[in-house]
């Protein structure tokens, strides 16, 4: 299995990438030699988003074909491994149709109904909290390693931006993220806020999955071995929205998810 900090990694490789594109006007994919959702998802919305970029392939062809269909292919089988970059449609009511996508691989970490709550709430975060204009999904699972990932990221007002705009005063964005953490939601409503403390408890505690949240300069890891760790990332690695990537391993036993939630 992944060790947790490999999706850090991943991420940091990404804005190592960004920084380099954005100063030389070229993106060098051409030595890279395995994409990670947590890697290839921001990348790919970076390529969306700045066109005007001149992009290099990775040279390993196995490499570059997987890209091409991560990238560019929008259709999805419930038959194959990986789910595609595919946008969140900004209306609720059209989501069903992703959800189900990502459902169909959630089967294979300890039942459909675990992995869809965990997903339900961060979809549902995005909706209420984000105020994004652009939000995608990307999923893999890789059968030889055991495991399931996926990212899902926004380009909305940040985790940390929610809580200044409903009256918190936070020190640093390390503060927002450990305010989710226990569960105090930025609309000071008793019994709101436990959502996301409820979901990273049963994906680590229980499915014994690994999770990363990035959300401007404020990142928090989490998994059963390490626990919950928050911490701020240098100005280079600030990320204008949120991202979330999850680690799973694939599970025979079914998961009872009621001893989790709050």
């Amino acid at each position: 299995m992944k060790k947790l900090e490999s999706l850090f990694e991943d991420y940091i490789k990404f804005t190592e990438l960004r920084s380099s594109a954005i100063a030389k006007g070229r993106l060098d994919l051409s030595g890279i030699k395995w994409f990670s959702p947590t890697l290839l998802l921001p990348l790919g919305v970076f390529i969306k988003q700045n066109r005007y970029i001149d992009l290099v392939l990775p040279k390993d062809r196995k490499v570059s074909n997987y890209f091409d269909i991560i990238t560019e292919n929008n259709s999805f089988s419930k038959n194959r491994s990986y789910i595609p970059i595919i946008k969140i449609p900004k209306n609720e009511s059209e989501l069903e149709i992703q959800l189900k996508k990502l459902n169909n691989l959630a089967i294979h970490c300890g039942g459909t109904t675990p992995l869809q709550y965990f997903i339900g709430e961060l979809v549902d975060n995005i909706y209420q909290h984000s105020i994004f204009s652009t939000a995608y999904i990307m999923a893999q699972r890789y059968q030889k390693l055991k495991l399931l990932e996926f990212c899902i990221l926004d380009n909305g007002i940040s985790i940390p931006q929610s809580y200044e705009n409903n009256g918190f005063t936070i020190e640093s964005d390390k503060d927002a993220l450990d305010y989710a953490l226990k569960g105090i939601s930025t609309k000071r409503e008793e019994g709101r806020g436990f959502g996301l403390r409820s979901s990273i408890n049963l994906l680590a505690s229980h499915m014994n999955g690994t999770c990363l949240i990035i959300s401007r300069r404020g990142a928090l890891c989490a998994n059963k071995q390490h626990g919950k760790e928050s911490f701020e990332m240098p100005e280079n690695y600030i990320y204008f929205g949120t991202i979330i990537s999850i680690s799973i391993p694939l599970l025979r036993t079914e998961v009872e998810i009621y001893d989790y939630i709050e």
